[in-house]
């Protein structure tokens, strides 16, 4: 992610730093801003902040090579660098090679300098983390709790999860740049709110806003499979690319879709409801109360109660997991024909959008090869004029806790962001002050 924080680059509005190798040359020297906010104090708040960008993407690295790639001045980048040394926000760890002269000291980011939440909620219950700066798992909570049709209920066990999960790690909230939240659904992720949740039940429900009250952390939610994306973006198998789908297989079926380095959300955060495209207009129907979504077809649901069906009794995911590693003949043809209409569906956004990478992931991944190998080899073989062939597609090993860590993603990409001409977004460096 290189640091070219410029506003074009942020097409989606969210803040996100773009970019991923070479110099930061475009418009990354802020050593003079005249005509905002408290020029000097803002110029030194964009400098300390591309510093930090440039420390994380490519540490440890050396300040010659951070004055070079942010074309700022190296007495500048030494003054900022050692306040930034004594607040802890970075570290010295190695010496260079030296080409003559002086061998010059890397420097890395601390990722212990600052602390992200993440929260994943489900129907049934949410999934909390504590993450390090660099997305790491500090801590975990997990909480069985009904919260279909139930918003505040959510919000309540929000708040006590936080509390739980920060005081478990031993985190002062002083500590905490904010919290992510994902969940299913159509999201207005500027406001915080969730216009629409078939799985949830909910219906324009403000988050944001009455958790940032209740927690007195910045808030920020999206669309989980969005939260995905943007971890991928981040610091995942979609860091290099320009332009990626995040695939998600579950309960649910979601997209994530990253266009010229920028998650794409569509005109009121619809976009990537891959589930309800319809396949079948005679089909079964879906939870989402229309008839022949994909997701109806060939989400987890529709897998258990087919092979349930065959089985002559409720079947387990556990048991469905199972059964399709043993190879239980009945479950693979399930599995297979599933997998064939999801991979032509797959396919079709293929040629739809052209990425370069497919990544799949969620927790139908643990159904192995019987259902992954055919959407591969259809994405691969179904796409017009072969664009298949020529896309790098990627099956991740799933952990429950990906969706909680992918909405703290939320929180590291807003706080890297540059700051901005008013004090509602201060330099990163100013948060990690406490």
């Amino acid at each position: 992610m290189r640091s070219e924080h410029t506003d074009a680059a942020r097409a989606d509005g969210s803040g996100e730093a773009e970019g991923r190798s070479g110099p930061a040359h475009s418009t990354a020297r802020a050593e003079d801003v005249p005509g905002r906010r408290g020029s000097r104090s803002l110029s030194r708040d964009l400098n300390a902040s591309l510093l930090i960008e440039l420390v994380r993407r490519f540490g440890p690295i050396s300040r010659a090579e951070l004055s070079r790639q942010s074309q700022i001045s190296a007495p500048t980048v030494s003054a900022i660098v050692g306040q930034l040394l004594a607040r802890g926000t970075f570290s010295e760890v190695a010496v260079a090679p030296s080409s003559g002269g002086r061998p010059p000291v890397l420097l890395q980011l601390n990722p212990k300098a600052g602390y992200v939440v993440g929260i994943k909620l489900r129907g049934d219950g949410l999934t909390t983390v504590v993450c390090d700066l660099d997305a790491g798992v500090v801590a975990t909570d997990e909480r069985q709790v009904t919260l279909v049709g139930d918003p505040a209920a959510a919000i309540a066990e929000i708040e006590r999860a936080t509390s739980r999960v920060l005081r478990g790690a031993g985190i002062a909230r002083t500590k905490v740049l904010g919290v992510g939240i994902g969940l299913p659904g159509v999201i207005d992720s500027l406001r915080g709110a969730c216009q629409f949740s078939h799985l949830l039940q909910w219906h324009e429900i403000d988050l944001a806003a009455p958790l940032q009250r209740r927690l007195r952390l910045p808030v920020w939610v999206d669309n989980d499979v969005n939260t995905l994306a943007i971890a991928e973006k981040w610091a995942g198998d979609g860091i290099a690319a320009r332009d990626f789908i995040t695939v998600s297989v579950g309960r649910g079926l979601g997209l994530g879709i990253v266009i010229d380095r920028s998650v794409y959300r569509g005109a009121v955060g619809g976009a990537g409801e891959f589930g309800h495209i319809i396949i079948d207009p005679d089909g079964p129907e879906c939870e989402c109360g229309r008839s022949g979504c994909l997701e109806a077809l060939v989400g987890e649901r529709a897998l258990l109660r087919r092979v349930s069906a065959l089985h002559g009794r409720d079947i387990s995911r556990d048991e469905l997991i199972q059964m399709s590693a043993d190879g239980e003949p009945a479950t693979v043809q399930v599995l297979t024909d599933g997998s064939q209409r999801l991979g032509l569906a797959v396919a079709n956004v293929v040629t739809l959008l052209n990425p370069e990478l497919v990544i799949i992931c969620g927790e139908g991944t643990q159904l192995g090869a019987p259902f992954l190998d055919l959407v591969v080899a259809a994405i691969r073989d179904l796409t017009f004029a072969g664009l298949g062939k020529q896309i790098e597609v990627k099956v991740q090993q799933w952990g429950d806790d990906a969706w909680a860590v992918g909405a703290a993603t939320l929180v590291l990409r807003e706080s890297f962001a540059l700051p901005g001409p008013d004090e509602d977004r201060r330099a990163i460096w100013h948060r990690l002050e406490a």
